[in-house]
């Protein structure tokens, strides 16, 4: 375990000034690094932060970054669709179950998954914030340990998010600089 929270540390701050999360089975977000931190503390406030974060609620509740994400049909859709892909995977996983039907019993959330819209092909699941006057564009990276001989291990995601053009990457060096 130690080879593993040694490279989980160094994904964590290398990844600077893009943001970068690890997501447990449950999309709980188990640790962050400091522009994950800043960057949902931009649109989310610092006292939301003191909370737990799940990924999914992040994304998809009406209280949580929804407000924020400017092409947002589009984001939750690919979200419902991952979503339907961990829990086909996750064969006897209740607790996955339970959480997911809490999350898609937000009318929103419901009228997406039962229209059962396709991804674009070619699509690399942009998302767009807009908070505080500024507009930013990224691209999620999903990224998982190979052949893990640990369930713990097995069951951990590293979400990166790379800048979807030089505007935004500009913005993430900028609140990344020490003032």
């Amino acid at each position: 375990m130690a080879e593993a929270r040694r490279a989980l540390t160094h994904v964590l701050s290398r990844a600077e000034p893009y943001p970068v999360f690890l997501t447990d089975r449950l999309w709980d977000v188990v640790a962050a690094n400091d522009s994950g931190r800043r960057l949902l503390g931009l649109m989310l406030g610092e006292a939301r932060m003191a909370r737990p974060v799940n990924f999914m609620r992040l994304f998809l509740a009406p209280d949580e970054l929804r407000r924020h994400i400017v092409n947002w049909p589009a984001v939750a859709l690919a979200m419902i669709h991952r979503a339907g892909r961990d829990l086909a995977a996750a064969t006897d996983a209740a607790d996955l179950q339970d959480l997911w039907q809490g999350i898609a019993a937000d009318p929103d959330v419901a009228a997406l998954a039962s229209e059962g819209g396709e991804l674009p092909p070619g699509s690399l699941g942009e998302i767009r914030f807009a908070a505080q006057g500024r507009e930013i564009g990224l691209i999620g990276l999903v990224t998982s340990f190979a052949a893990p001989l640990d369930v713990t291990l097995d069951e951990l995601r590293i979400e990166s998010f790379l800048p979807a053009d030089d505007e935004t990457d500009d913005i993430l060096f900028r609140m990344a600089a020490p003032a």
